[in-house]
C-alpha cells in the first residue's frame, strides 16, 4: 500500500482480452468520461489513473489501470505486468463470439503466471445488447462461476456499469489487503523474556 495526501491506497489493475473488445475506450470512459469511435490498436501497454472513494471501505484509493494489447506478439510484455498488479479485468465483446471463446486461453495465461489475484470477467458493449448480442449474460456468469471470479456486463460507449466494474473489483482487492494484514498480525506471538518484558516473534 502507498500513502499519499490525495489518497490512502494505491491499487494497480490491468485489462486483458482480445483486440477490439473495447479495452482502451473502457479505460478512457472511466478516467476521462469520453468515448471515441475511432479505434487505434494499443501497442504494448499504457496506463491511466483515477482517484475514487470506495463506498463500502470508505477509503480513497488511486487506481492505476494498465491497458494491454491483445495481439499475441505482446503477450510476453503482458506476462511481466501480471506480477505488478493486484487485479485483472478480463474483457470480451458480448457481440463477438470469438472473443468469448478465447476466454479460456486468457484464463490459462493468467493462472500460469500468477496466483491470488482478484479477477473480474466483463462483457463489454452492453449498449448493443438489444440488437447485436451474441453471448448471453448467463453464458458469461457460468464462466465466472466456474472460475470463481467476479462478473459484470458494461458499456464503454454509454458508460453503463463502468464505474461499478472498477469499484467492485477495488472493493474486493481492498478487502483482501486488509484480510492479509490482519492474518499477519494474528500470527505475531507475544511472549516475555527473562526480565518480564514483552517481545514479539513472527
Amino acid at each position: 500500500m502507498q500513502i499519499n495526501s490525495d489518497f490512502e491506497v494505491m491499487i494497480k489493475l490491468m485489462i486483458i482480452g482480445d483486440s477490439s473488445v473495447g479495452k482502451t475506450n473502457f479505460i478512457f470512459q472511466f478516467t476521462e468520461g469520453r468515448f471515441s469511435t475511432f479505434h487505434v490498436a494499443t501497442v504494448g501497454f499504457d496506463y491511466k489513473t483515477r482517484i475514487i472513494k470506495l463506498p463500502i471501505a470508505k477509503k480513497k484509493v488511486k487506481l492505476q489501470i494498465w491497458d494491454t494489447a491483445g495481439q499475441e506478439r505482446y503477450m510476453a510484455l503482458n506476462k511481466n505486468l501480471f506480477q505488478k498488479v493486484q487485479g485483472i479485468i478480463l474483457m470480451y465483446d458480448l457481440t463477438n463470439r470469438d472473443s468469448f471463446e478465447n476466454l479460456n486461453g486468457w484464463l490459462n495465461l493468467v493462472t500460469q503466471n500468477v496466483s491470488n489475484k482478484t479477477i473480474m470477467l466483463v462483457g463489454n458493449k452492453l449498449d448493443l445488447s438489444d440488437e447485436k448480442r451474441i453471448v448471453t449474460e448467463t453464458e458469461g456468469r457460468v464462466i465466472a462461476q466456474n472460475n470463481k471470479i467476479l462478473f459484470s456486463e458494461a458499456s464503454g460507449a454509454s458508460g453503463e456499469n463502468v464505474d461499478k466494474v472498477f469499484t467492485d473489483i477495488s472493493e474486493k482487492i481492498y478487502s483482501s489487503i486488509m484480510e492479509e494484514k490482519n492474518d499477519k498480525n494474528d500470527n505475531i506471538i507475544i511472549s516475555k523474556n527473562e526480565n518480564g518484558e514483552k517481545k514479539r516473534c513472527c
